[in-house]
């Protein structure tokens, strides 16, 4: 009997022996449109108790509906990249948001945008006009007073005004020091003060058109980071030395700098109400009913999650929002906080055509749960270490099996979870996992490949694999024999199973793949045809359903130098002949797309937020029109069928 070593050299030199081709594919239109349903929260306003509008990266907004089930619903004002909303203030009638660049330029010309419908729709943006010495037309911040005059100010130093409310602005005669503004609030009919970092000028008080410079105490450090008024005489500022001051308004007039409790930084802030005000500071609420007291009486609350950036409240009912599209809520003034919306980093997805609607996916610490198509997300298991889905299998509206590196877990009712067995013990755990039906699972690691037939109810059964494997993925549903292509660095290695006296088989088999570049993942259709992917733009194609054979094609030229081209991590093939490939180029992640088995391809760069690239780990598609791709964000795909497709 040949040992593994030998027969795994003898089956690659079969395979080399008629290695796969390269193919050429024209590259052509997209038919693919891409929204990301995870952006930053840049600010957030409140009308009503809980009629709430936020806006954010990439023109994002993202707003409370309070009718129905659904609480949140988005809609998006168009921008230009890297333009973004920075700034919203909205009233009982009308709600107004302000651009600017993801650094918040000085020379940006920001535009301020308005909505008279809760931010369900907007009007185009109108263009501030030049304000100060420096003739600055950036803003970053909003506010309306009572009577819906409205200001906005800037870092450079720019304040304007509108009292037609926000149909047009004003600049006003600014003092001859410099000023950097970051937040204004507008406590009363005419009066604002607005706040900066530590430049000269650092604070103004607005009294109708008059803007009065306004020092800050010489103990503030590390820049304002938040402001916030409980009464109509009356602002609380914060800093980044863990401290808080109040303003008394009528005489200009700072009281004394207290601590926070712990000295823990305050980066927003809100006061419905008189003496009441809570803060955010990471993943903690600070809230005080006492603010008048001498030392703010300020308790301490959990938030469970790092995300947050802004916070609005009105009355007893408060809204935070921040990076992922979070959105928290609370009803009892920042003590106790529930989650609204939360886009989690996700490395496996299913979105079941037989589900309408609804998509669960599960990453490293997370499992989510949409039922608005992608859009906006649930985390009934929210930052579990050791979670590590690699794998998401539903088989009913609410039944699924979840598939991580060292631990399995089974829902009915998306609630609650319990253990099944993982595919062994080590701590290093299984990444290449799969499901074929609801009970059949394949699990590869180096040199094993693990197998369930009850859904790993009990444990898994083990037998040899010639390779160590990247990924692996089966043709669903196929049990006589199970038929699943496995990827390792340089191979594709296909496998057939069958059941003899209880006990599982599998025969490994190099196909005549010779991939240029390192394999990342592997896909298959419903009908059996398969793609696989990988670093240096590889796509290797499968020769119709017959998975010995295979055409290697080079994504989005194979003229184009290796370090160049994109690195493919992801593939998913929702039918036979179309398929999606997720990946980096940097500074953008790339989804490339075929409907015709990559005769030709469309190649979509997306922009990153926050700086980066997006990552893109998993697809799952509800039909070859509408896909979800996951990774450090949700992206939710539609395609214009083309050609008849």
């Amino acid at each position: 009997m040949l040992s593994r070593a030998v027969l795994g050299a003898v089956l690659v030199a079969i395979a080399l022996a008629s290695a796969a081709p390269v193919a050429d594919a024209e590259r052509v239109p997209s038919p693919w449109s891409w929204t990301d349903y995870g952006p930053t929260i840049r600010d957030v306003s409140c009308s009503a108790p809980g009629d709430c509008v936020s806006v954010g990266q990439q023109g994002m907004v993202l707003r409370s509906t309070m009718d129905g089930d659904d609480q949140l619903a988005w809609s998006r004002i168009p921008l230009d990249y890297p333009e973004e909303l920075d700034g919203v203030a909205c009233t009982g009638s009308f709600c107004l948001a302000v651009s600017n660049t993801r650094r918040a330029s000085t020379t940006y010309v920001s535009k301020v945008f308005r909505s008279s419908d809760d931010g369900e729709t907007w009007s185009d943006g109108v263009a501030l006009p030049a304000a100060g010495g420096t003739k600055t037309r950036s803003a970053l911040a909003l506010a309306c007073d009572p009577a819906d005059d409205c200001y906005t100010v800037g870092l450079g130093g720019g304040i304007w005004r509108s009292r037609d409310q926000g149909r047009s602005w004003d600049d006003l005669v600014l003092p001859p020091k410099p000023a950097s503004f970051k937040r204004v609030a507008c406590p009363d009919v005419g009066v604002c003060v607005a706040v900066g970092g530590n430049d000269d000028g650092n604070g103004a008080v607005i009294e109708g058109a008059k803007v009065t410079p306004l020092e800050l105490p010489a103990r503030i450090g590390s820049g304002i980071l938040a402001l916030a008024c409980d009464s109509a005489t009356r602002c609380t500022a914060t800093d980044g030395l863990g401290q808080f001051v109040s303003l008394t308004i009528p005489g200009k007039d700072w009281g004394p700098v207290k601590p926070f409790p712990k000295s823990t930084p305050v980066s927003a802030l809100s006061c419905p109400v008189a003496d009441v005000c809570v803060g955010l500071a990471g993943p903690i609420a600070l809230r005080t009913t006492s603010l008048s007291s001498a030392t703010g009486n300020w308790q301490r609350r959990p938030l469970g999650t790092l995300n947050l950036e802004e916070i609005a409240c009105l009355e007893t009912t408060c809204v935070a929002a921040g990076k992922a599209a979070t959105w928290l809520a609370s009803f009892d003034v920042g003590f106790g906080w529930g989650r609204v919306n939360e886009v989690a980093k996700f490395d496996a997805i299913q979105c079941p055509a037989a589900v309408d609607g609804t998509c669960v996916a599960g990453g490293e610490k997370d499992v989510g749960v949409s039922d608005a198509e992608g859009r906006l997300w649930s985390l009934p298991l929210s930052g579990y270490t050791g979670l590590n889905v690699k794998s998401v299998n539903c088989s009913g509206p609410s039944e699924c099996l979840f598939l991580g590196k060292s631990l399995s877990l089974f829902t009915t009712d998306l609630t609650t979870f319990t253990a099944r067995h993982p595919t062994l013990a080590d701590p290093r755990g299984t990444d290449a996992l799969t499901c074929i039906t609801k009970d059949v699972c394949v699990g590869i690691n180096e040199g094993v490949v693990y197998t369930t037939l009850d859904g790993a109810v009990t444990d898994w059964e083990h037998d040899a694999f010639p390779d160590k494997a990247t990924s692996v993925a089966c043709l669903r549903g196929r049990t006589d024999p199970a038929v699943c292509v496995a990827t390792t660095r340089e191979f594709l290695i296909l496998g057939t199973m069958t059941q003899a006296g209880g006990q599982v088989r599998w025969n490994w088999r190099y196909t005549d793949a010779d991939p240029s570049q390192g394999l990342e993942a592997v896909g298959c259709s419903p009908g059996g045809q398969c793609t696989a992917v990988g670093a240096g733009g590889v796509v290797l194609t499968s020769d119709g359903t017959d998975l010995m054979h295979w055409t290697e094609l080079i994504l989005p030229n194979q003229l184009e130098p290796v370090d160049t081209r994109p690195l493919l991590k992801s593939v998913t093939c929702p039918a036979n002949g179309v398929c999606l490939a997720g990946g980096t180029h940097v500074p953008n992640a790339v989804i490339a797309s075929t409907s015709n088995g990559w005769d030709d391809f469309s190649y979509d760069e997306i922009q990153g937020i926050e700086g980066g690239a997006p990552t893109i780990a998993s697809f799952g598609c509800e039909t070859v029109d509408r896909c979800v791709a996951v990774g450090s964000t949700a992206l939710v795909g539609l395609r214009k069928p083309a050609r008849g497709n």
